[in-house]
This record gives structure tokens, sequence and C-alpha cells, in this order.
């Protein structure tokens, strides 16, 4: 492994090789960060009791948020991250960025990972957005693997529910099928980058290349797929683990933005959200958080406080 160039002092980075596809080199990163000396010193925690933490981002995304990794790390937990491939340092010249035509797929890399991790000690995916999605499914797939998992606003269903979902399905395979990795739908907004980047007077600082303002462009096959991940996900039984689930509040999404969008889901729709999250299986937690955004640990202080304190909570739940 070798110095992480993005989250900087005591992490360090790993390439997964993946092979090949048909745009040339495939590979994942897997991120780690160092224990330190003084993580544990200073709240008597046992750290061997605390179950080590893989964090996986969402789409058009990647891993960034140093604040979040340090918060677990100090609490005992070895933190490990993954971004995957096509994604963030990931992302090779000539290939385009998201594109996958199975989220099944991921499972190399998260199989890779988890080796690496150690298999006499099983994870907690700590998985966001579409990130979430694919930890949900990984798990129904390979029982034993995980701990648990803590989801982060998971894209485990479309908007307006089953019902949109399954009528898409059909006009979305067709058109993946003749479209592949070309985009299928038109430039997203800047909704949520204008509620947290600098640019834009927010708090958070990150890579608009490899997270951009309006989103990578959405390729046919990703799209396809995600929607086939998530109709595998509502057919399979239920989750034998502890799930946690945090969202914002509250949903707005619209054309043009407005100052609501700071402290609300400017990206899924909530209700389909939690609707599917009751679902996954006997030992969900579901947590509103008010005031949150679509990713919950990039909302203002008071949110991003709530959110580390609900996940704080239902980790000692699952460690103890």
């Amino acid at each position: 492994m070798t110095p992480d160039q993005v989250l900087g002092d005591g992490y360090t980075a790993q390439q997964l090789d993946l092979g090949a596809d048909s745009e040339g080199p495939v590979i994942a990163t897997l991120i780690h960060r160092e224990r330190a000396a003084a993580d544990t010193a200073e709240r008597d925690i046992d750290s061997a009791s605390r179950p080590p933490i893989l964090v996986m981002h969402g789409w058009s995304d990647y891993v960034f948020d140093r604040g979040l990794l340090e918060h677990l790390g100090t609490r005992g937990h070895d933190v490990w991250a993954l971004d995957l491939r096509k994604y963030g340092r990931s992302l090779l010249p000539g290939q385009t960025p998201t594109s996958i035509d199975h989220l099944s797929r991921y499972d190399r890399e998260i199989g890779q990972a988890l080796r690496i991790i150690g298999p006499g000690t099983p994870p907690v995916l700590l998985a966001h957005s579409t990130g979430g999605l694919i930890a949900a499914l990984w798990a129904q797939r390979r029982p034993g693997t995980v701990r648990a998992l803590a989801l982060n606003s998971p894209w485990l269903e479309m908007h307006l529910g089953p019902g949109a979902r399954t009528l898409a399905d059909g006009p979305v395979r067709l058109l993946a099928d003749r479209l592949q990795h070309r985009p299928i739908l038109p430039p997203g907004s800047t909704h949520f980058a204008r509620t947290t980047h600098r640019k834009y007077g927010g708090q958070y600082e990150y890579d608009l290349d490899w997270k951009p303002e309006r989103g990578h462009r959405f390729p046919a096959d990703t799209f396809a797929a995600v929607i086939d991940g998530q109709k595998r996900l509502r057919a399979a039984g239920p989750l034998p683990i502890p799930v946690l689930v945090l969202h914002s509040a509250r949903t707005r999404i619209g054309a043009k933005f407005t100052e609501e969008m700071r402290r609300a889901d400017s990206v899924l729709d909530v209700r389909s959200l939690v609707h599917a999250a009751r679902g996954l299986g006997p030992d969900v937690r579901i947590e509103a958080v008010d005031g949150a955004r679509h990713d919950v640990f990039l909302s203002d202080a008071d949110a991003r406080a709530r959110s580390l304190h609900f996940l704080e909570d239902w980790l000692e739940t699952i460690s103890s």
C-alpha cells in the first residue's frame, strides 16, 4: 500500500486488479486508516470488541470524508474504504465514469477487500446511496461475510416506488442493450453541490472531476443495473444481520433550487427509501435525521452530529 494522496497523512491506498473489460484494464482502490495509539486511550475503549468498518460511496462519488473516517477510527474501529471501479481514485483514462452492466460485478472488489481486511473479522459495511444497494445485495448473496450494514440514504427503490420501477424496467433494459455505456439521462442539477461544496459557500471540499456538480452523465447500462438490483433485492429473503438506515427527514426535489434543499434530501424520494428499508429484514433500525441532506454525513453541523450519534449508538449495540 502507498500513502493516499486524497486523505493525506495516516491513510494508505492499494490498487486491486480486476482484470479488464471492453474499455481496458479495471481497478478498484482500497483505502486504510492507520491505527493511532491515541485512538482509544482517552475513551477506555476495548478496540478488540469493535468490528472493522468498510466505507462505500454512492453513485458519481468517491471516498473523501476524512472527518467521518477519523471519527470512527478514534472510537476503536479499524477503518477501511473502497473506491469502486470507474469511480474516483479507480477511474482510469478512457473509461466511462460509473459504467457497470450488473451490480454483481462489484463482488470482485468487495471480495478482495474483505480478504485483505481479514476473513476472521467480518466488517460493518457503511455504504451511501447506490453503494447501499450494492452492499445490501452483497450481504444477500454472501451471508456470513459482513457483521452488519449501516446504510446512509440507500438507493433501495426508485422514486414513486416499485410500480414506477416496474414500468421503467423494460424500456431501460432495451435502451441499455442499444446504448450500453452511453448516457441515458440528461445532466443532473447542481442542487446537492450548492448545499455542500465550498465553491458555493458550503463546508466541504471535494474533487469536482470525480464528483461533478451535476453528477457524471448516467450510463444506460448503469441505470439498467440499478433497476435490476432493486428488483433482485426486493425479491430476496430477509437479511439475517443487523441493519441501520439513516435518511433525511424530508425530500425536496425540483428543477429549481430552493433554500429548503439545504436541509433535505434533494436526490432521492425518502418515502420510497423507507418503505423499501422496512423489508430488509427483522433487525432493521430506521432513523430519520432532521435537517440532513442526501448524504447525512455531509449535512450542516447539527444534522451531521445527529447522524453520527445514531451511528455510534447502533454500533455500540452490535459491538456489545
